[in-house]
């Protein structure tokens, strides 16, 4: 909480630091898409310190995949949509400046289809791309701007936490708050249209947005006080309900079958996230009574289940059947390495992972496996190899970088491990961490003269970033 008050802090004072003109479009001037592109870091440096953030590589490369295609099918011209993932069974998405946005485990879990996700996600995607939170603040009488600004980014910040947002509320009604909150009514409206704009040039059924928004609805009719957190931080009124669904009248049906990726993500949060023993059980009884929105979904979360209580024989035995549907896809091939890894036949598992890798080249968890190989088995000229090159495919991959420093170490190599090492800090948005380890590896005895021209050279470009990190909070 007091991370989330820090940095609701930071970003108000930062935007307040600038003197503010007496005329023009205050969704430009007051904050530009520059701006947006440093608080948006900056809320992401706060967000991976907390234990909350969800790092699992498929479940983010699935998301990312599926936003992708939504953002590819919007109007967006910024420089790439982030996001993370958070380990929270409330049901709630929301988007914050900068281009990021927070997906709760709870949301995905309630989808029951592909489409239903995608049309949250579209929805928070058209909130970016119409920017409406530089909308809404700019919206405020000039003379009340600065009173208002603070209380504005918090509410939107707030978005991810209903308390906080009622007590962000509560402190607020002097100030006529109201004026902000019909402001996001109407973003709202927008974001729903835009939305369904995106939804269905990326090819997702349209409808999923109104069957998902009834399925909250029905599922808390009864329940006082109970709503989801994205109804409370979305509001779903009958009447939005209806308007959305007279605009759905200009599309055409189109039935869309959901990537088997979908029901394995889920699968795969249900059984990591919640009571191993419990989900197995539960499990085991939906498969037997056939009560499941997929099957194949349901299996390979069944298999991953006996995997976690240790039952390899019978997590086989689900593996089987998978495999059985001919049903090509990486996510299949990796709970396959995970089974031949945990029953200790590490050959095969190695000749997989290879063939998933030929198979999938973009597929980065197996590299990550072939790489661990590698330093298994004392191989660390191949590790090295293999991972120079997926460093220049996936600049930005915190765990190549680690992985990278490791085998580095194993070589003697002190400069490069160093330098890997900030790097993995730097793309976890841990600047500090990252000018200690790139320090370190200028003052490392080994390199060449272009490996320590280069480590100096980004050790003043990572000290230059802080500098101006530093600026703007001592212009607080």
């Amino acid at each position: 909480m007091k991370k989330l008050f820090l940095c609701i802090f930071l970003i108000s004072k930062i935007c307040l630091a600038n003197e503010l003109p007496d005329l023009g479009d205050y969704s430009e001037t007051v904050i530009g898409a520059h701006e947006e592109g440093i608080i948006g870091t900056q809320i992401l440096q706060q967000v991976y310190q907390s234990d909350s953030v969800i790092d699992d590589v498929e479940i983010e490369d699935y998301l990312y995949n599926l936003t992708n295609k939504l953002v590819k099918s919007s109007d967006y011209s910024g420089s790439g949509i982030k996001f993370f993932i958070v380990n929270d069974p409330s049901i709630n998405a929301f988007a914050m400046l900068g281009g990021v946005i927070g997906v709760h485990t709870g949301l995905i879990l309630s989808a029951n289809s592909e489409s239903e996700l995608a049309s949250v996600l579209s929805h928070e995607v058209a909130h970016i791309t119409q920017r409406h939170v530089a909308r809404m603040i700019g919206k405020l009488q000039k003379d009340s701007f600065k009173s208002y600004l603070g209380l504005g980014l918090a509410l939107l910040l707030a978005r991810s936490n209903p308390e906080l947002a009622r007590g962000a509320l509560a402190a607020s009604q002097a100030l006529g708050v109201q004026t902000v909150l019909d402001f996001t009514r109407e973003n709202e409206k927008e974001a729903d249209r835009i939305g369904i704009k995106i939804l269905h040039k990326a090819g997702f059924d349209v409808r999923g947005s109104t069957d998902f928004f009834k399925t909250l609805q029905k599922g808390n009719r009864y329940t006082v006080g109970a709503a989801p957190s994205f109804l409370r931080t979305h509001p779903i009124t009958s009447e939005r309900i209806s308007d959305i669904e007279d605009r759905l009248t200009e599309y055409p049906y189109k039935q869309r079958a959901d990537d088997p990726s979908f029901h394995f993500v889920k699968g795969k949060i249900r059984v990591f996230l919640q009571d191993k023993k419990a989900t197995k059980k539960q499990l085991e009884i939906n498969v037997k009574n056939k009560s499941y929105i997929s099957e194949l979904g349901e299996r390979y979360a069944l298999a991953y289940a006996y995997l976690r209580n240790e039952n390899f024989n019978k997590a086989q035995s689900e593996l089987e059947w998978i495999k059985s549907t001919k049903l090509e896809n990486p996510m299949i091939d990796k709970l396959n390495i995970e089974i031949l890894l945990k029953k200790g036949d590490i050959n095969s598992a190695y000749l997989t992972i290879k063939k998933a890798l030929t198979r999938y080249p973009n597929y980065r968890v197996f590299v990550y496996e072939l790489a661990n190989y590698y330093i298994e088995i004392k191989s660390i000229k191949e590790a090295i190899k293999l991972l120079q090159s997926y460093v220049l495919a996936f600049k930005t991959d915190p765990e190549l970088y680690k992985l990278l420093a490791k085998a580095y170490s194993l070589n003697g190599k002190q400069l490069l491990q160093y330098e890997s090492l900030a790097e993995a800090f730097y793309y976890k948005y841990n600047l500090g961490e990252a000018i200690v380890q790139m320090d370190m590896a200028v003052r490392a005895r080994d390199g060449n003269f272009y490996e320590k021209s280069r480590v100096e050279a980004r050790l003043k470009q990572l000290q230059r970033e802080k500098e101006i990190y530093e600026i703007s909070k001592a212009n607080l």
